[in-house]
């Protein structure tokens, strides 16, 4: 070879592009990728001759080389993938495939009825963290450390340095409004969000399921008004349901009811499925919020959003909502 690396090199390159475009062999074009862009190849003996040219010579041949290498390789990349990838035979005639549209899932367009509901009625919407300390979920609520649902029996303990939980309610939403968000009162808040308990599942119950917790301080608040505001809320979800109120106990308010609701589905006896508790917000709470309970009232409510939601869709198992099956999903 001639001391003059770019002596007969476009004849020598346009040969080489002329092999590879007429070969359609996978080994022959790995054959030609060897002897020309191999340690041994052409292209590097030609760049060898770089180191006896002049640097003002070796500079423009070293740029002529490197465009003349690049050629190479693009020709051999674009033969591989045509003789790798046959061309798939398209027929412009066949109709398209259908896709199917998705959709919210109906717990979230259920969630956003539920909280139009109570916008309409002047409360404020929170959303607050599902990872909550112990202070909110349960100690600032009036929750006893000897309560049960402290058991890791009915609570999920995060091992960390703090004393975390995966939050029990929504009723923590009591505590951040009036706390964390530095609200003061006359304030009337909601909040719809996952919440985690540990027990066993069934038609009625999930370890993990929706909730929608709200609370109203202001003053001279008494049970009249809780009672009015949630028949109100009732009525508006469902016009003319029979609804019955009964006392029971919650460690948060004081006094405490339940609300049921007369559940039926097609081929099943009816019940009542009881759907929220609530009460007057107890005065351990309100002094947790910074307030003063000789100034400051208030009532509280908690519902599941998963039994309403079994209203909502007649579904006869809670279950369904989690289970991702396609042919339930595309039902709503």
């Amino acid at each position: 070879m001639s001391v003059d690396p770019l002596h007969g090199l476009e004849d020598e390159l346009r040969v080489a592009l002329e092999k590879i475009a007429a070969t359609s062999d996978l080994s022959a074009l790995e054959s030609l990728r060897v002897g020309y862009l191999g340690r041994r190849g052409l292209m590097n003996a030609r760049f060898a001759g770089l180191g006896q040219m002049s640097p003002e010579g070796r500079s423009f041949a070293g740029d002529k080389l490197n465009e003349a290498k690049r050629r190479l390789e693009h020709a051999l990349t674009v033969q591989i993938e045509a003789v790798t990838v046959p061309t798939a035979e398209i027929d412009a005639t066949l109709p398209g495939r259908h896709l199917e549209p998705g959709h919210l899932h109906p717990l979230t367009t259920f969630s956003r009825r539920i909280l139009s509901i109570w916008r309409s009625l002047g409360y404020d919407v929170h959303d607050g963290p599902e990872l909550e300390s112990a202070f909110f979920n349960f100690d600032g609520l009036n929750v006893p450390p000897d309560h049960p649902a402290r058991d890791v029996q009915d609570t999920f303990f995060v091992t960390g340095p703090d004393d975390l939980v995966l939050r029990t309610h929504a009723s923590t939403v009591q505590l951040r409004w009036a706390t964390t968000h530095r609200r003061q009162p006359p304030f009337r808040v909601v909040e719809v969000g996952k919440v985690y308990r540990h027990e066993a599942t069934d038609a009625t119950h999930e370890s993990m399921f929706f909730q929608c917790d709200g609370v109203l301080v202001d003053r001279h608040v008494s049970m009249a008004h809780l009672i009015t505001t949630l028949k109100t809320f009732i009525n508006r979800l469902y016009p003319d349901r029979k609804v019955r109120i009964r006392p029971s106990f919650f460690p948060f308010v004081e006094p405490g009811i339940e609300l049921d609701l007369w559940w039926e589905v097609p081929g099943r006896e009816g019940r009542w499925l009881e759907i929220l508790g609530a009460g007057l917000v107890h005065p351990h709470v309100i002094r947790a919020m910074g307030l003063k309970p000789t100034e400051w009232q208030g009532f509280a409510f908690g519902m599941g959003l998963d039994r309403l939601a079994m209203i909502e869709f007649g579904l006869p198992d809670i279950r369904l909502l989690y289970r991702g099956r396609l042919d339930v999903l595309r039902q709503f």
